[in-house]
């Protein structure tokens, strides 16, 4: 499970995919689940927290898309 907990008007925003490729699929709709320009808190899969240089949504599909 992939589990995002992200910023949004001044306040934190947990969402869950069952995958990340489940997360990379809802980003390229014609309109994505989250905008780009979130700012990402924390990102886990399989509980295992990620590290990203670039801590939006934006470079978390970047990081997933390789």
């Amino acid at each position: 499970m992939l589990v995002i907990t992200y910023e949004a008007n001044n306040s934190e925003k947990i969402v869950n995919y069952p995958s990340a490729n489940d997360f990379l699929a809802a980003q390229l709709k014609e309109v994505p689940d989250l905008p780009d320009y979130y700012h990402v808190v924390k990102v886990t899969i399989e509980d295992k927290e990620i590290a990203l240089q670039d801590k939006t949504i934006s470079g978390l599909f970047n990081h997933l898309n390789k």
